[in-house]
């Protein structure tokens, strides 16, 4: 087990972020308070900073309305929901852009998307797989499959660690996963195949954050850092008031 340690808002947490954001598919995983939220906030801000809308869109799943709404009206959102209907129907416009995507490749006899990534971040999936699992898993379980050639990425975040809530069928199709605090040892192992997040510290309690991240076979310590909120707001007022001036224009 190697340990890369992060500490300070400089380039290597930026770092950090982009790589997490560089992974085909990402199951992001821990208790209440675990660091979560901070993550996925990282991973976005990483893409903000370095991807034009041309380059990087996202298809935003709220189920709590209050993790993902500030990015809502940014010029990279193709779609956000939050409501129970709209989230199943945004999950099957991913799917259908994917297999437009493949379609585009077959013509073109090319092996990989050479358009824009598609970020598909679902913040709360135990809201998805307890009241609309039957129509919420073969849209996400058949993304998580085919998504990395056509550039559809999904980050799936979750404050419950329980098979009920992260289906083995579905966890077998993410490559990475972080995880963070949990409950018990039996979760971490569920998690990422090995104890230890159930040692790691209350990020309240030890002033930051960390989590293990399972990349394949390997088996990362990370150290996480969590951007200002006036830093993140500084990025999405650049982007949405460059979007209005531009429509003015």
């Amino acid at each position: 087990m190697s340990t890369t340690l992060v500490s300070t808002p400089g380039g290597r947490v930026f770092r950090l972020y982009s790589a997490l954001a560089d992974r085909p598919h990402l199951l992001i995983a821990g208790a209440t308070g675990s660091g979560k939220s901070v993550t996925v906030n990282g991973i976005i801000y990483s893409l903000l900073a370095t991807k034009l809308p041309s380059e990087c869109g996202f298809v935003l799943l709220d189920p709590k309305k209050v993790e993902l709404v500030q990015y809502k009206k940014l010029p990279h959102t193709v779609r956000y929901a939050c409501e129970p209907g709209d989230m199943i129907d945004a999950l099957y416009y991913a799917l259908d852009e994917t297999e437009r995507r493949f379609t585009e490749m077959q013509r073109a006899g090319v092996r990989e998307y050479s358009g824009r990534d598609l970020y598909v971040i679902v913040d709360e999936l135990a809201d998805l797989m307890v009241s609309q699992k039957n129509q919420a898993l073969p849209p996400l379980q058949r993304l998580a499959q085919i998504g990395r050639a056509a550039k559809v990425h999904v980050i799936a975040c979750t404050q419950n660690v329980m098979a009920v809530t992260i289906p083995t069928v579905l966890k077998c199709n993410f490559p990475t996963i972080l995880g963070l605090r949990t409950a018990t040892a039996s979760q971490s192992r569920y998690l990422i195949a090995a104890t230890g997040c159930e040692a790691l510290p209350d990020p309240k309690k030890a002033g930051r954050g960390m989590g293990y991240l399972r990349d394949g076979a390997d088996l990362h310590r990370y150290e996480l850092y969590m951007y200002p909120d006036d830093e993140i707001n500084r990025l999405i007022n650049y982007w949405t008031d460059l979007s209005a001036y531009r429509k003015a224009v």
